[in-house]
């Protein structure tokens, strides 16, 4: 068990540490309906050090050939993401977010659950030199449509980023023009006693914690998966709708993902939505029916208090997909009325 290293300072704020892929962390501080409706509204700070991240030195064409998205045409300051690694059955190994430092030089953020698995299978699939970054450094979310009411405004364009740079008066390895909310936002890695400075300063001006709950519900109204519950190695990136890959490149998994995109696939990722009186949250496997028939199952689902309705996603057989119809979702042995929407469900 790995705890965050900002975890004392946050357990001082009234943050209810849980557990989630081996690291304990903040779940929430108050209620994640105040926290999610924070980052809506205001702004609001998230730890994400239990993320893995890696440094990746070697040749540029050894990079690329593991990574389905191209990085040769983007310049060095810029992230290129979401992406993926994949197996040789176009299934995800992982999905990630890079940073290009140089042709030569990249920063991988990865899933928790799936650092030791990536550095490994980067090593087995390449010559590559990979550093795991992610005891030696924090990882702060900043995030919000009111975000620049209370963070220093940094002169960085959406999935830019700065390396050894200065936030809020402290040494940064890192500060980034990004995050996983829909909203406008900051992510920084740096020791923790600088971060412990930095957030320190940012709640005198207002700004609240939020925990890994807010997240889970802000990424569901957005669209954006969850590795282990919406995506997998056996989901590939035709079935999952995440367009994560370029076509003109190489990289493992492109010859599985041309048969699938010639061949066509059995299921497809669609999103719901429950009628704003009914609060019954469907579990991941939950059936998704038509006329008692079962077409699909539920994945992620959540209560949203931006919409005051349940959400979430599912799969849906291909024969059966659809959007803005309704269907039926089986909880507890009675069948729910849903919309069968596309993404971001915000909308």
């Amino acid at each position: 068990m790995f705890w965050t290293p900002l975890i004392n300072f946050e357990e001082k704020l009234g943050a209810n540490i849980g557990e989630f892929a081996g690291w304990k962390m903040p779940m929430t501080y108050s209620s994640y309906q105040e926290e999610h409706m924070a980052v809506r509204t205001k702004s609001a700070f998230f730890d994400l050090s239990h993320m893995g991240r890696l440094r990746v030195k070697g040749k540029l064409q050894e990079i690329e050939n593991l990574i389905a998205k191209k990085l040769s045409d983007a310049p060095a300051g810029t992230m290129i993401g979401p992406t993926a690694f994949l197996n040789d059955k176009a299934g995800f190994i992982d999905d990630v977010m890079t940073y290009k430092v140089s042709d030569s030089e990249f920063l991988i953020v990865t899933n928790a659950i799936n650092r030791e698995k990536v550095t490994a299978w980067i090593r087995r699939n390449s010559s590559l030199e990979v550093e795991d970054l992610t005891f030696d450094l924090v990882l702060v979310a900043v995030q919000g449509r009111g975000i620049w009411d209370v963070v220093e405004r940094i002169d960085l364009a959406p999935l830019q980023f700065r390396l050894n740079t200065k936030f809020e008066g402290q040494d940064v390895f890192l500060v980034s023009r990004s995050g996983w909310t829909g909203e406008d936002g900051l992510e920084f890695w740096s020791k923790p006693e600088n971060a412990q400075v930095i957030l320190e300063r940012l709640l005198t001006r207002g700004m609240k914690g939020a925990g890994l709950v807010a997240r889970d519900s802000l990424r569901l109204e957005m669209g954006f998966v969850l590795y282990g519950e919406d995506i997998g190695e056996d989901v590939n990136p035709v079935e999952a709708r995440y367009w994560v890959y370029s076509l003109d490149k190489d990289f493992i998994g492109k010859e599985a993902l041309l048969d699938t995109l010639k061949r066509g696939v059995d299921k497809l990722r669609i999103g719901f939505k429950l009628p704003k009186n009914q609060r019954v949250i469907p579990r991941n496997s939950s059936k998704i029916k038509i006329a008692g028939v079962e077409i699909g199952q539920v994945t992620s689902s959540t209560y949203s208090p931006f919409l005051s309705r349940v959400i979430g996603m599912g799969y849906l057989s291909s024969r059966h997909f659809f959007m803005g119809g309704t269907a039926e979702i089986e909880v507890r042995g009675k069948d729910y009325s849903v919309k069968l929407s596309d993404f971001p469900l915000l909308k």
